[in-house]
Parts: C-alpha cells; sequence; structure tokens
C-alpha cells in the first residue's frame, strides 16, 4: 500500500473513530447515539463518494500517459478506500451492538441492586 493510500485510509479511520467517540461521550440516549452515529457514517460516506467521484470527473478529462499512469492508481485506491470503509463501517456496528450489549446488562445489574437494596 503506498504512502498516500494510508495516509487517506488513515484520515478516514481518524474521522470515524473522533465522530464515534464524540457520539459516545455525549449525554444521550442509546437509540439517540445509534442514530447519530448511523448519521454521521451515512455523511461520511455520502461525502467521501462525493469527493471521490468529483476527483474522479475532473481526471477523466485529462490526458496524457502520467495522467493516464495517475488515473490506474486513483482507482485502485479509490477501490481500497471504499473497501476499509465498508471495513470501518462494520467495526462501528460491531461497537454499537457491544455497547447496548454492555448499556443492557449495566441496567439489568442496576435493577438487581435496586432490588436488593429495598429488601434490605
Amino acid at each position: 500500500m503506498s504512502s498516500d493510500s494510508k495516509l487517506l485510509l488513515g484520515l478516514i479511520l481518524g474521522a470515524a473513530a473522533g465522530a464515534v467517540a464524540g457520539l459516545m461521550v455525549a449525554p444521550a440516549s442509546g437509540k439517540e447515539t445509534r442514530e447519530k452515529i448511523a448519521d454521521k457514517a451515512s455523511d461520511l460516506k455520502s461525502d467521501l463518494e462525493n469527493k471521490l467521484n468529483d476527483l474522479s470527473e475532473k481526471i477523466n478529462h485529462l490526458d496524457s500517459d502520467t495522467i493516464k499512469e495517475f488515473k490506474s492508481k486513483f482507482y485502485d485506491v479509490k477501490g481500497s478506500v471504499k473497501e476499509k470503509y465498508a471495513h470501518v463501517a462494520s467495526k462501528v456496528k460491531d461497537l454499537e451492538k457491544e455497547l447496548v450489549d454492555k448499556m443492557d446488562a449495566l441496567k439489568n445489574e442496576a435493577k438487581e441492586m435496586s432490588k436488593k437494596a429495598e429488601s434490605i
């Protein structure tokens, strides 16, 4: 993987991680947080697709051997980024499920503790 594609991947992963972290620490309900995560992931995907398509359109209008070589590399990176996005999106969904499960477990534990406290 070239250093340019690593940088692009790093930027995408960093943006996704930052968005998820920001949403997780926000004082919102689980449902609201899941909706925000889904919205941010969708926005990130749309923004990335728009930028890649705009750049692709500009590249298609240029002609030269160097540009043809660049096009080839660009499409390789574009495909790689889409694959990485799918991977990141999958990880975000896994994290979301794990957080929901942990929240449910904590709620159940709190209910049990409350029942024990009432019986004392």
